[in-house]
């Protein structure tokens, strides 16, 4: 489990434990952050050279574009979590307000592995939960690194859950 999960928001029985917990794959922000962040590097460089002259003010507008290019991924990234429990998953998200999505595994029908050319390259993708008695895809652990992985752990629980009953 990451070192900077707070699993504060879980509500975990006495029994249960967390499996594995991560958010989306860095490989899907990295790029918009990095342009976010060059932008205010090229505002913060022409604001304090002469390269302009005295327009080097416009370098300035650069500083706020980035911050509105990076900041709003970055912290969507960091305030979404997926979580596997010996008894539930969770998917949280929210920036200022809060969403908890759980399901029982005991109600989980069926899970697939999905990944694109350049997912399999960066080693990301998704994995899509179904639960019973319906007919659509009702949770996708979207872009999460080392999918096979969650997919086959989230599997063995899931046997593990049907035993049980």
């Amino acid at each position: 489990m990451p070192k900077n999960f707070d699993a504060s928001w879980l509500h975990l029985t006495p029994d249960e434990e967390v499996l594995w917990a991560d958010h989306r794959s860095v490989y899907r922000v990295l790029p918009v952050v990095t342009v976010g962040v060059l932008f205010i590097l090229l505002g913060a460089g022409v604001t304090g050279s002469d390269l302009l002259g005295s327009a080097r003010w416009l370098g300035a507008v650069f500083i706020p574009i980035g911050f509105v290019v990076a900041v709003p991924p970055f912290l969507r990234w960091r305030s979404e979590w997926y979580v596997l429990t010996t008894e539930e998953i969770y998917y949280k998200n929210g920036i200022f307000s809060t969403n908890v999505t759980q399901i029982r595994l005991d109600r989980v029908q069926n899970t697939a592995c999905s990944q694109s050319l350049a997912e399999r390259i960066f080693d990301y993708g998704d994995v899509s939960v179904y639960t019973a008695g319906s007919g659509t895809i009702d949770l996708v652990f979207e872009n999460v690194s080392n999918p096979q992985s969650v997919n086959e752990m989230l599997t063995e629980q899931l046997g593990r859950v049907s035993t049980r009953r």
